[in-house]
């Protein structure tokens, strides 16, 4: 069932009782009756088409409120897209930061691991030296003793041989 609204009934009963007025005017030779019916049925002409217009305002409100509203649901998403778009880069950040903290981390250990091993070799090589330099002192040392030796046995070769060559001027003189 369609609701009739009660402007638009008016103006259909305005509108027959126009007509009616008319013809019993004419019937009658009533001019301002008939002119009377005339007025009435414009009257009712003109609230159809008023209530016509305002039925269009009405829409024209209705859809004007509807794109308001589409565009405030748009500017939302932008707004809520916005928002996401601004935390994922933020998350992002926030990563890359964690991992150029442990980036910077890992060179760190990388280099002090290599520092510390230069440092062993370094001591393992200083260890050498003093090893090989221990034994060069020892073999500088066992040399000397041996030369020290080799002199005294020289020495006392040569008090033998002096002693001898006395003995023999002595003998023989």
């Amino acid at each position: 069932m369609t609701e009739q609204n009660p402007t638009t009934e008016r103006g259909v009963l305005d509108r027959l009782a126009g007509k009616a007025k008319q013809a019993v005017g004419r019937l009658t030779k009533d001019e301002s009756l008939a002119e009377e019916g005339q007025l009435q049925e414009r009257k009712a002409q003109q609230a159809k088409e008023a209530a016509r217009l305002e039925a269009e305002a009405t829409q024209a409100e209705d859809q004007a409120q509807l794109a308001a509203a589409q565009v405030e649901n748009q500017l939302e998403q932008e707004r809520v897209e916005a928002e996401l778009a601004k935390r994922a880069a933020e998350e992002r950040a926030e990563r890359d930061e964690h991992s150029a903290k442990v980036a910077i981390e890992r060179d760190a250990a990388i280099k002090e691991a290599i520092v510390e091993q230069h440092e062993e070799a370094a001591e393992v090589a200083i260890d050498r030296a003093e090893v090989r330099v221990s034994a060069e002192r020892a073999a500088a040392l066992a040399e000397a003793g041996r030369l020290e030796q080799e002199a005294r046995q020289a020495e006392a070769a040569a008090d033998a041989l002096d002693a001898a060559q006395k003995n023999t001027d002595q003998t023989g003189a």
